[in-house]
């Protein structure tokens, strides 16, 4: 509190030479959940592979659902923490193994969940996983992943006001127009596994980093 006082008494005081140094943020980032992931990529005879996991159908959130290992950040952890704590736990490895390569392009989900993807290598994996959480391991030739675009579908959101929004104070009232909730969902199949929406968006945007840097 002491410092927020200080502070505000100096921007009272004209002092707001700090806003030329200030690194931007999506708005109600700073207030939003964050979890973060790990891309993990395995070092064949024949290039990479990149290695997905099927969500136990015994848990309660997206059971049965492709996704790459990771989750929620925990008190006092950075994102590349969570994320290499979740792949060890998901899939019985040691740290040790994962080299982490970098932090990706962050993806915002609908209930401002942000997430924070690592490409990291793989070492030394045996296939393991945790039957707690994890139905099956599979992997994709990431040559398969640059050489095939995602299929694209749209969705519609309805926009749906509380009882108590406050009408008479919006231009209009409740004839106002609001901008339509379009959001493309993405999907990769391949084989029998169907790669969608959340995970198929963060592989998408991957794989657009690695294109970028001339694979």
């Amino acid at each position: 509190m002491f410092q927020s006082d200080e502070k505000e008494k100096k921007i009272a005081e004209g002092d707001i030479d700090f806003l030329r140094h200030h690194k931007p943020l999506v708005i109600g980032m700073r207030s939003s959940r964050k979890a973060a992931v790990c891309i993990p990529l395995i070092e064949t005879e024949h290039g990479f592979d990149v290695l997905y996991q099927v969500r136990s159908s015994k848990i309660d959130r997206q059971p049965g659902d492709i996704c790459f290992p990771g989750g929620m950040l925990e008190e006092g952890e950075t994102t590349l923490q969570a994320a290499v704590r979740e792949m060890s736990e998901e899939l019985l490895v040691r740290p040790e193994q994962i080299e982490v390569l970098g932090l990706m392009d962050l993806f915002c989900a609908r209930d401002r969940l942000y997430i924070y993807p690592y490409a990291v290598l793989l070492r030394d994996y045996e296939g393991t996983f945790s039957a707690d959480e994890v139905e099956e391991v599979f992997r994709v030739p990431l040559s398969f992943l640059l050489e095939n675009e995602p299929e694209r579908y749209e969705i519609r959101a309805q926009i749906i006001q509380s009882d108590d929004f406050p009408w008479d104070r919006v231009y209009g009232g409740k004839k106002y127009s609001w901008r339509q909730q379009r959001e493309n969902i993405l999907f990769y199949q391949y084989g029998n596994y169907t790669i969608w929406g959340m995970t198929a968006a963060i592989t998408e945007s991957f794989v657009g980093i690695l294109k970028d840097g001339g694979i």
